[in-house]
Formats: C-alpha cells, structure tokens, sequence
C-alpha cells in the first residue's frame, strides 16, 4: 500500500473503529461490510450515509404527501 491509497483510506478505517457501517461496491451495488479486510482500492468503501428524515410541517403537507402513493 502506498501513503496516498493509506491517506485515501484513513478516513473510511476511522468511521469503522468509532462503529460506523462501512460499505463495499460490488458488481455496482453498495453492500454493508461486516468486518472488512480493506483489500480493495479505496474507491471500493464508503460510510454508509445516514438517512435524511425530516418532520412533515403539517397535517396538510402529510396529507398532500400520503395522496401521492396508491392504494390509498
């Protein structure tokens, strides 16, 4: 391993020792890597990213949202 393929995987090694789901790109989907070797390149991991959940506003907005999915 070379210091610029370490310096591209350092940040992805310490997600994973402070307990974040780190990601693998197979065949061109992300998978969870449960307890990854970091063999491949670094282009190959992620940080799983956190999901973006917001509130609705207000009961209009969660109505609005709820009649755009069928069956209703």
């Amino acid at each position: 391993m070379t210091r610029k393929e370490a310096k591209e995987l350092l940040p992805i090694i310490q997600a994973y020792a402070e307990g974040k789901t780190i990601q693998c790109l197979e065949r061109g989907k992300w998978f969870d890597a449960f307890g990854p070797s970091f063999s491949l390149p670094a282009n190959n991991y992620r940080i799983k990213p956190e999901p973006n959940y917001r509130p609705f506003r207000d009961a209009e907005e969660c109505w609005q949202e709820m009649q755009k999915h069928r069956p209703f």
